[in-house]
Parts: C-alpha cells; sequence; structure tokens
C-alpha cells in the first residue's frame, strides 16, 4: 500500500476534534436572562452568619419581580424570636426602609449582589456588567459579523474567555488577573453547559459562589447554595423556597407599602453584630 494511502486511511480513522469556541457576549446573556423565569416570585432563604464556633441564623422572604423592583423582609431566627426585624424595597434605583416611622431612601448599595440572578433583558444585564467594571465602558453589545469565505464570524471579544469554576467549564467575563498584581480583579463565571452564575467578584473584592441549581416554575433555575465572601467573612445562604406569584400589586414595590420598623436589639451583644450590620448595608 502506498503511503499516502495508508496516511489518508489513519486521518480518516482518527475522530474529529471539535474545538469549542466562545459565544458572542450577548447569546450568553440572553440565554441567562432566560433562565431568570418570567413573573414574580416568593423566594425564602436561611442566611447564616459564622463567627468562630458560633453561628447565626436570619430567614429572608424576598418577592422579587424582576432586577429593578424587589422587597425583602428579614426576621431572627429561633435564637432572635422577635428582637431582630428588617424590610426594604427596591426600586426605581432606590433602596427603601423605615427609621423611626418616617421613610428613609439611598441609593442601592453597589454591592448588591441580589440583582445578578433576576435580570430579564440581555441589554440591562450587559450595563451591569459595564458599571461593575467587568467590561469596560462603551464596549457594544450588539456586533456585526464579520464574512469571510463566505462564513459569516465574530471577532473575539477581549472580555471573555473559558474559565473553570467549581468543576464547571464557564465563560467567565472580565480580565484574568495577572499573578504579580494583590487584588483581584471583578468578574462573573457563567456555566458553559446550563447558563447559571457560578461566581460574581466585585471591585469591592467581595465575592459569591452559587451552587446546586434547581430549576423551577416559569423557567426559573436557581441556586440551592450560596457562599459571599468578604475580607474575614463568611456568609452562607441556603435556599428554602421558591413560589411563584401571579398578580402581585404594583404597590408592594413602593415605599408606601412599607410597615415594619428596624428591630436590631437582639444582635448587640453578638460576636456577628458587626458582620451582620455590614451584610445588610452593603449587600442588601
Amino acid at each position: 500500500m502506498k503511503a499516502s494511502v495508508f496516511l489518508n486511511l489513519v486521518y480518516l480513522l482518527i475522530p474529529a476534534v471539535s474545538v469549542a469556541a466562545l459565544l458572542p457576549t450577548k447569546t450568553i446573556l440572553q440565554k441567562t436572562v432566560d433562565n431568570a423565569g418570567s413573573g414574580a416570585y416568593s423566594i425564602e432563604q436561611d442566611v447564616q452568619f459564622t463567627n468562630g464556633d458560633e453561628t447565626l441564623s436570619v430567614k429572608e422572604v424576598w418577592l422579587i419581580e424582576n432586577e429593578k423592583n424587589m422587597r425583602l423582609s428579614v426576621s431572627g431566627g429561633k435564637d432572635l424570636n422577635n428582637s431582630f426585624k428588617l424590610q426594604f424595597v427596591y426600586s426605581g434605583g432606590q433602596k427603601f426602609s423605615l427609621s423611626n416611622g418616617s421613610k428613609k431612601n439611598e441609593k442601592i448599595p453597589e454591592d448588591f449582589l441580589e440583582r445578578f440572578f433576576n435580570f430579564r433583558s440581555p441589554e440591562a444585564f450587559f450595563n451591569q456588567l459595564i458599571m461593575s467594571s467587568i467590561i469596560p465602558a462603551g464596549s457594544p453589545l450588539n456586533r456585526t459579523p464579520i464574512k469571510s469565505n463566505g462564513n459569516f464570524t465574530y471577532e473575539p471579544e477581549p472580555w471573555t474567555r473559558f474559565s473553570r469554576t467549581g468543576g464547571a467549564v464557564t465563560y467567565a467575563f472580565g480580565s484574568a488577573t495577572p499573578p504579580e498584581q494583590e487584588a483581584n480583579n471583578p468578574g462573573i463565571w457563567i456555566e458553559q453547559d446550563l447558563f447559571v452564575i457560578r461566581k460574581v467578584r466585585l471591585k469591592s473584592q467581595v465575592e459569591m459562589s452559587a451552587n446546586n441549581y434547581n430549576q423551577f416554575a416559569k423557567g426559573l433555575y436557581y441556586p440551592r447554595q450560596r457562599t459571599i465572601r468578604w475580607g474575614n467573612n463568611t456568609v452562607t445562604i441556603r435556599l428554602i423556597s421558591v413560589s411563584p406569584r401571579a398578580n402581585v400589586p404594583a404597590n408592594l414595590f413602593q415605599a408606601t407599602s412599607l410597615d415594619i420598623s428596624p428591630k436590631v436589639d437582639g444582635i448587640t451583644s453578638l460576636p456577628a453584630k458587626d458582620a451582620i450590620t455590614e451584610f445588610y448595608t452593603r449587600f442588601r
């Protein structure tokens, strides 16, 4: 058998190796927001603060319409009984609460993490990634494909790469941190197969990881467990339940609906006081 014929047979027997290409940013974000469900949801979760050998739990009940309209009620666990209560409404870029019987409003914190799981449009998600310094300002979401040899392709986007997080292959957004750099660059990691968020790192060096996703009603994929780390603090969030809500009155996302004044005397003497206070100031 001639050498050329033999080589051709060998090539035919070798399985083709396909190299995965990075999807355009808009495609990745669209598939991710498709997994954020539709309509409003009531979400209950247990938030655990660990300080040495002590673990303190509080219960959160969220009412979420999208990344713009949310409502949160917080109550103490069995150790706090009725001695710890908080309530917030998030709307129009503002965070509303009651203070001494009067309505208080402030800008939603820069480190507000909950919004990342609730974007319903790729455009809003993309704008947040720019605001979080994950994607450079002025970057386009909608790109024009390049035609070459009859095929349409997209130029690689410098802010996207393949990475691995928690054992899963992910699309990583943001610049990789150079080894010599002390502070980590901000970024977000979206699982390649499921298109769900696995990790977020903010400019402030806060990191949140999300695992054990389940599918719920109306196309919602939500993590059963999250971990938030900042400084020497670690907070674990465990999902209790997710329920779709129909015909939610619009006024529930308005400051006029607030009916619980803050009550924090239950944590005054606890070692975890500072971590709890900072958590609900910075991340909620």
